[in-house]
């Protein structure tokens, strides 16, 4: 499942991936300092699941990653709120032994821990990170999934004017409808999840007091005939 996010603004800029840097404030959620190095150990964590070379974010980059934070904070909050159910230990080890069979299958225990430790992690970070993975996408699917209808001839549509075409495409012949159906019908559940999920995430965010530190000057020297504000409230 993708989840969308919105309207983040990083003021700051030169984010090292590798290397010490000081701690800073990139945002407030309810008066709740959220810090670079959370953001930058989200951002470690996502290159990691990507198998992408760890290397220096963009500032576009950077934005995006602030959003997911800040996205995740809210869904953290509301899930607390429900105490609802985090994942089990072993729940957590089953997907690390996942991903560590499609990211690094022939390294042995040393080559893994360098591994992570090329990205400025270690497996307790990664562990983390994925307990809170797992947890989300049980929460929306607890919340949103039993609310969703699928009509037939939705399937019927995605199939006459996606499916069917883009296997056109490979050269290959497409199967019956009933065969595909179920795969089908969960794509448009799954978009269905995804458009109530933005509305919320929407809904939460105008609920809730998103503050971002005025620009540093370094910022401000590279945008001159911009002033520099307080805060920017969202």
């Amino acid at each position: 499942m993708r989840i969308r996010f919105h309207y983040a603004l990083v003021l700051f800029v030169g984010f090292p991936l590798l290397g010490e840097t000081i701690d800073r404030i990139v945002a407030t959620v309810n008066g709740k300092p959220v810090m670079e190095s959370e953001l930058a150990e989200q951002l470690h964590v996502e290159q990691f699941l990507a198998a992408k070379p760890p290397a220096v974010v963009t500032i576009a980059e950077q934005r995006l990653g602030l959003d997911r934070l800040l996205d995740q904070i809210l869904l953290q909050q509301q899930m607390d709120a429900v105490n609802f159910e985090k994942p089990t230990a072993e729940e957590i080890g089953k997907r690390i032994r996942e991903v560590r069979q499609q990211i690094a299958p022939n390294a042995d225990s040393q080559a893994w821990q360098r591994s992570l430790g090329n990205y400025g992690l270690a497996e307790e970070d990664l562990a983390e990170h994925i307990g809170t993975q797992l947890r989300t996408l049980r929460f929306i699917e607890a919340r949103f999934r039993p609310a969703i209808r699928v009509d037939p001839g939705a399937v019927e549509a995605y199939y006459r004017d996606e499916f069917v075409p883009k296997m056109k495409q490979t050269g290959a012949a497409a199967p019956a409808l009933k065969q595909v159906e179920p795969r089908i019908r969960e794509i448009l559940v799954q978009k269905q999840m995804d458009d109530l999920l933005e509305g919320w995430l929407k809904s939460l965010r105008s609920q809730t007091e998103i503050r971002f530190p005025a620009p540093s000057s370094s910022v401000e020297a590279a945008q001159p005939g911009k002033q520099a504000q307080a805060a920017e409230v969202r």
